[in-house]
């Protein structure tokens, strides 16, 4: 016998999405790893500590955030949840309003104050009203029953890879927000333009891949989006549409991946077998695509999403 606080404990961390918050972190962590690298020794000891100090403020704004998303999404997804997942019951957080809307709050106000404060370090940022931008688009697409349709997919697809973005972009104010020599600056511009390409090539291949993941968590939850209302692209269009819509887009992935891999063989053998590994898997995922007749076969689909999305974040190690 499981203890009843244990469980409850589990379900508490289990509602923020571990494995995807993991992601977050990953993808920062990564992204800072590449950048560093052929820049480190351009920047004094006091510059690689002020800017690891900023990537990691960034990073855990970017957390804060995320988990605020899945946290006011489960609270919305109360009842789709009782009949798609009717194993799983509603952590205490969301049994308690007071609770729910008071931890909600205070995620968000730690994500857009680390912005704020990266604003006054960094020159010519505005993060702290682009992190109160997203809070409020991640509160108000919860409303409709038509913000799933496509504008769900393609919001969450477009947050996940602004990750990788936003980390470039506090790179590419480097220059400007230390006090690094003439050379040095020159050294590091140049160093980050022949990443960037790469950085956006990965950010695309990830949006394109979260993608169509959102697709085939719709059809999985189809029976509760259902009871609740909303208008989900299954809805609308219906199952073997939307599996058809998938494996199109799991289509575009694997020309895409083709190109990047036969691409990456000019700058880097293991890059080029890290491509070529995504690329098989997601050919499998592409040809099960289209085999989707049911909410049941949408869930191993599901879960190989996300291993393509964690193995596409590799690549990032070998730029």
């Amino acid at each position: 016998m499981i203890p009843t606080f244990l469980k409850s404990s589990w379900g508490i961390i289990r509602g923020f999405r571990p494995f995807n918050l993991g992601l977050i972190l990953g993808l920062h962590k990564a992204t800072q790893w590449v950048l560093f690298r052929d820049n480190y020794g351009l920047m004094s000891p006091a510059n690689r500590a002020e800017l690891q100090h900023n990537l990691d403020l960034l990073m855990w704004a970017s957390f804060a955030l995320a988990a605020a998303g899945y946290l006011i999404n489960d609270f919305y997804d109360l009842k789709t949840d009782q009949i798609n997942k009717p194993e799983k019951s509603p952590s205490l957080i969301l049994k308690n309003k007071a609770i729910f809307w008071s931890l909600w709050s205070v995620l968000n106000f730690t994500a857009i104050f680390i912005g704020f404060i990266l604003d006054k370090t960094l020159a010519n940022t505005h993060f702290g009203f682009l992190l109160i931008g997203i809070s409020g688009i991640l509160w108000a697409y919860n409303l409709s029953k038509w913000s799933k349709f496509f504008i769900g997919p393609l919001l969450i697809s477009a947050l996940v890879v602004l990750n990788l973005i936003l980390v470039l972009e506090v790179f590419s104010f480097l220059p400007l927000s230390l006090s690094i020599d003439a050379f040095s600056a020159a050294e590091i511009e140049r160093n980050i333009s022949e990443i960037t390409p790469w950085v956006w090539r990965i950010a695309f291949l990830g949006f394109l891949t979260n993608f169509i993941r959102e697709i085939v968590k719709d059809i999985e939850d189809i029976n509760g989006d259902q009871n609740a209302g909303r208008q989900t692209i299954p809805i609308v269009i219906g199952i073997e549409r939307t599996a058809k819509l998938a494996a199109v887009l799991g289509v575009i992935l694997v020309l895409s991946l083709g190109a990047f891999m036969a691409s990456a063989l000019y700058i880097s053998i293991a890059l080029s077998i890290n491509f070529a590994l995504v690329l098989t898997i997601a050919l499998w995922i592409t040809y099960n695509c289209t085999k989707i007749e049911r909410p049941s076969q949408a869930k191993s689909l599901s879960l190989s999403l996300k291993l393509l999305l964690s193995l596409g974040l590799v690549c990032l190690f070998w730029l």
